[in-house]
């Protein structure tokens, strides 16, 4: 049986969650929501924040977009073959490495993503049908499920713009169901089933 450090690493797609590593500069500033790292600068330069983050303000170039896109048609096909990456754990972790085989520029996708969604946060495997297939782009409160045993996924998974649907150590440790069945090594089924039900079925 793997071990609990093992066991999660498979949970969160192949990223270890929980450790401490020093590194050169700050990686996980990217994670943070556009919005409130404008508002931050803003205060650093001792200006007001109000109207900082306006999306007329923000300019995309359309030239890096045509080539992201050229990148992730060598990754995605259809709709269809997008729904199956995200479908389970595994194939999760198998497309995240190709995408970063095809260096694909994802801090570039989500800050255009957050432009197009007008500030709403929003799921990267929604931005991808939008983007590559020209599908209605939906943002992560039209898409969230109710889900008893997996609510406080949702709501951890609604606060992070760009992120898909995913498990941090936090949520385990915050919710008694979660940690009993990550314990009983019963959740990476359920989660799989989830992930099935949610990013599965074609738009």
């Amino acid at each position: 049986m793997t071990n609990d450090d093992e066991y999660l690493n498979i949970l969160t797609y192949g990223k270890p969650q929980g450790t401490i590593e020093l590194k050169p500069y700050p990686n996980e500033i990217l994670d943070v929501d556009p919005r409130i790292v404008a508002e931050m600068k803003a205060k650093l330069r001792g200006e007001s924040s109000t109207n900082i983050y306006d999306v007329t303000d923000r300019v995309i170039d359309e030239l890096s977009l045509a080539r992201e896109k050229r990148k992730l048609l060598k990754v995605f096909g259809s709709n269809s073959e997008i729904s199956e990456a995200f479908s389970s754990v595994k194939s999760i972790g198998l497309i995240q490495e190709e995408m970063k085989f095809e260096e694909v520029d994802k801090e570039l996708l989500s800050d255009y993503s957050f432009v197009q969604s007008r500030e709403e946060n929003v799921d990267e495997v929604d931005f991808l049908m939008h983007f590559i297939f020209g599908e209605r782009l939906i943002t992560k409160n039209e898409r969230t499920q109710n889900n008893n045993i997996f609510q406080s996924v949702f709501a951890d998974y609604k606060t992070r713009h760009f992120d898909i649907l995913k498990i941090t150590k936090e949520v385990i440790e915050m919710n008694t169901t979660l940690a009993d069945l990550f314990r009983s090594r019963k959740l990476l089924g359920l989660f799989d089933e989830l992930l099935f039900e949610f990013y599965g079925n074609v738009r």
